[in-house]
C-alpha cells in the first residue's frame, strides 16, 4: 500500500524523519568502540548544570543519547495511543535538547517511576499526566548527581539516587499544577519552574551536609559546523514539509503569529499542523541567526537551547513575541559588566529567555524587551538558588519574571479598560 507522503508527514510531525537523522549522525564520526565508551562516560556524569555530553562523551555517543531517548519517548507515546499535540511535541524536542547536556537514560527512568505510582495513586491513566513526564527529566541530574557525584560508594548512591527520583517524579505532578498560578501562564517553562522549586530544597540539603554538588564541566565547541549543518538541515526540513502538506500555508501561518502563546497555547490544535511545521522551522533559523550574529558557537548547551526553540514553536513562541525578549536579553547582557555573552550561561539565556514571549505577545513589544531584559539579570542568581539540579534554570527564572510583572501589568490593563 503506497505511503500518503503529506498526511504522514501532517500526522507524524515528522518525528520518525527526526530520529533518522539524529541516529545517522551518531555514526559519522569515530568507530563504535568510541561511541560506546563515550556512552558510558555520558551515562557515569554527574550530568548538574552544566555538563556538556559532547565533551565528556564526545560527538557520536552524544547523537546516540539523543537519538535513544527521543526514540524511547516516541515509542512510549505510540504505546499509549497519544496524539500529537503541540506541549508534546515541545516536550520530545526538548528532551531531545537537553539530552545533549543532562538526559540520559540512566537518570530519566526513576522519575518517570515516580509519576506512574502518582498517576496509580490518583487512579488515573498514567497518559493523562504524558505533559508532566515529557518535562519532568529536567530535573534529572539530581539522580545521576546522588549516584555519581556524592561523596558515598555506589552501593549507597544507586539506592539513594533511584529513590530521591521515583520521590522527585511522584511529587512533581501536584506541585506543577499549582505553579502555574504563580506566573499566570506566561512562563512557558513552568515545569521548570516547580523543578527549581524542589531543586532549591535538594541543594539547602546538601549545602547543609556540606556536600559540594557546583561539579558541571567546561563546554566544547570543537563540533559547532556539525550541529550547526544539523540545525539547517531539521528547520529547512519542517518548512519544505508545511508546504508539501498545504500549498498555502503562509496564508495560514499569519493567524498564529497573532497569538499572545500564554499557556496552553497548543498551535497545532489551534492552527494546523503545517502552519505549526513552518513555525518551528522559522524558529530553528531565527535561533541560527542571532547565534551567527552575535557569534556564538554551537556546544551541547546552546543545542539544547535551538532544540528547545524549535519544539516550543508548536507550544507558544513565533518570532514576534519571541524577537523582542530576546532583543531585552541581549540589552542586558550587554549592558551589565558582570556579565558577558562569553559565558555560556549568557549565551543559552539568550535563547531560553523565550520562555516569557507570551509578556511580549501579551503586553506589547516594549514591555517584552523589558521582560527579557529582566530574565537575563535574574538568570545566574536562580543558578545559585537551584543548584544545577534543574536543567530548565531559564524556566525557574522566568517563573519570577512573570509574577514580578504580570500584576503589575493587569493593573494597567485593568486602569484603561475602565477609562475607556
Amino acid at each position: 500500500m503506497p505511503i500518503n507522503l503529506p498526511e504522514f508527514l501532517k500526522r507524524r510531525m515528522l518525528m520518525p524523519v527526526i530520529f533518522i537523522i539524529l541516529f545517522s549522525m551518531s555514526f559519522v564520526t569515530g568507530s563504535l568502540s568510541d561511541l560506546f565508551s563515550g556512552y558510558v562516560e555520558i551515562l557515569r556524569s554527574p550530568s548538574v548544570l552544566i555538563s556538556d555530553y559532547l565533551r565528556i562523551g564526545g560527538f557520536s555517543a552524544t547523537m546516540f543519547n539523543v537519538s535513544t531517548i527521543l526514540l524511547i519517548n516516541i515509542l512510549m507515546l505510540s504505546r499509549l495511543k497519544m496524539k500529537m499535540s503541540g506541549p508534546m511535541f515541545a516536550g520530545i524536542f526538548t528532551i531531545a535538547g537537553f539530552s545533549f547536556f543532562g538526559k540520559n537514560i540512566f537518570n530519566t527512568i526513576p522519575i518517570y517511576i515516580g509519576i506512574y505510582l502518582y498517576a496509580r495513586m490518583q487512579k488515573l491513566e498514567f497518559r493523562s499526566f504524558m505533559i508532566v513526564v515529557l518535562f519532568s527529566t529536567g530535573i534529572s541530574p539530581i539522580v545521576s548527581f546522588l549516584i555519581f557525584g556524592g561523596p558515598w560508594p555506589l552501593y549507597v548512591g544507586i539506592p539513594l539516587g533511584t529513590l530521591v527520583g521515583i520521590l522527585t517524579g511522584f511529587v512533581l505532578p501536584a506541585l506543577a499544577a499549582h505553579t502555574t498560578r504563580f506566573h499566570k501562564g506566561y512562563n512557558l517553562y513552568n515545569i521548570g519552574f516547580a523543578m527549581g522549586i524542589l531543586s532549591m530544597f535538594y541543594s539547602a540539603i546538601l549545602t547543609a551536609f556540606r556536600i559540594d554538588f557546583m561539579v558541571g564541566g567546561p563546554t566544547s565547541e570543537a563540533f559547532h559546523s556539525e550541529l550547526q549543518l544539523l540545525t539547517l538541515l531539521m528547520s529547512l526540513t519542517f518548512i519544505a514539509a508545511a508546504f508539501i502538506i498545504d500549498g498555502r500555508v503562509l496564508k495560514n501561518y499569519l493567524p498564529l503569529t497573532r497569538s499572545t502563546g500564554r499557556l496552553v497555547s497548543d498551535f497545532i490544535r489551534d492552527y494546523g499542523r503545517a502552519p505549526t511545521m513552518l513555525n518551528v522551522g522559522i524558529m530553528g533559523l531565527m535561533s541560527l541567526l542571532v547565534l551567527f550574529i552575535l557569534n556564538i558557537e554551537i556546544n551541547g548547551p546552546v543545542m539544547g537551547g535551538i532544540l528547545t526553540v524549535m519544539g516550543f514553536g508548536a507550544f507558544g513562541k513565533h518570532p514576534k513575541n519571541a524577537a523582542p525578549v530576546m532583543l531585552g536579553a541581549l540589552v542586558g547582557a550587554l549592558l551589565s559588566p558582570a556579565y558577558s555573552l562569553d559565558e555560556v550561561g549568557m549565551a543559552i539565556a539568550i535563547l531560553f529567555v523565550t520562555a516569557v514571549s507570551p509578556i511580549a505577545g501579551r503586553y506589547g513589544f516594549f514591555v517584552g524587551v523589558f521582560a527579557g531584559f529582566l530574565h537575563i539579570i535574574i538568570t545566574p542568581l536562580t543558578y545559585l538558588f537551584q543548584g544545577g539540579f534543574d536543567l530548565y534554570n531559564n524556566g525557574f527564572a522566568a517563573g519570577f519574571v512573570a509574577a514580578l510583572m504580570i500584576p503589575f501589568l493587569e493593573a494597567l490593563k485593568k486602569d484603561e479598560i475602565e477609562e475607556a
